[in-house]
């Protein structure tokens, strides 16, 4: 596993998704407190701002599948195997190193998400949130980045090429869900969305406490892992 993520973070991949989770976090930070009239600015608008870092997920579960799919598709499972001929170690070692890699990307949107709230605020003579809420939003946006590594990875092996797992994620959290969240409770409560709003600490609405959010989540990475682990096991590699 320790390869693996050395050699994940080595690749412009890695590095043009920290980008993309830094701009995201940074962007939705401003865009909840401004940068004129800091000083009208509520706690709640504040910690939202703090919880910015939790768009980093959904980079996270893109990147992930698109850079496992695609090494699939490539054929870099299949020569790993060559010196090593144990399938379920593969996998595993990618899932690791893809959760690794997650929370990397997810601690680099928090901090980005934090500065800028601090920054602003502070500058505007605003009220900061506690250490406390800092903390807790840090904590959980690196936990569900790490299962969004996890679980991407695991879908783009599952996939075994690049474009359908991104697409189908996309079409999932973007779209999907959202519009069942809507019509059931325990959708809104329980899906994606809705457990990583518990987590990070994202999502003002009445729903889970943090550790049960990120229970769901692991839920969710444990089954994309085990249909990775499966289909890996029973079918040839390219």
């Amino acid at each position: 596993m320790t390869v693996e993520f050395a050699a994940l973070r080595a690749v412009p991949g890695f590095r043009r998704a920290l980008a993309l989770a830094l701009a995201f976090s940074g962007f939705l930070a401003i865009s909840y407190l401004g940068l004129k009239d800091l000083q009208t600015t509520t706690l709640t608008d504040a910690r939202s701002a703090l919880s910015s870092g939790a768009i980093s997920g959904l980079v996270v579960i893109v990147y992930a599948a698109a850079t496992a799919g695609g090494e699939v598709a490539r054929g870099g499972l299949a020569l790993a195997l060559i010196a090593r001929p144990d399938r379920r170690a593969a996998v595993t070692d990618r899932l690791g190193a893809y959760a690794l890699a997650g929370a990397g990307l997810a601690l680099g949107g928090a901090l980005m998400a934090a500065v800028l709230t601090y920054a602003l605020l502070g500058f505007g003579g605003a009220d900061l949130p506690g250490a406390g809420d800092l903390l807790a939003r840090v904590l959980g946006t690196v936990v569900y980045g790490a299962l969004m590594g996890a679980a991407g990875a695991a879908l783009g092996l599952a996939a075994r090429s690049a474009a359908p797992p991104v697409v189908a994620i996309l079409a999932v959290l973007l779209f999907l869900e959202p519009l069942f969240a809507g019509l059931s409770d325990p959708i809104a409560r329980w899906g994606p969305g809705g457990a990583a709003g518990a987590l990070t600490a994202s999502a003002t609405e009445d729903l889970p406490p943090a550790w049960a959010g990120a229970l769901a989540l692991a839920a969710y990475a444990a089954l994309a892992a085990l249909v990775a682990h499966a289909l890996t096991a029973r079918r040839d590699v390219p």
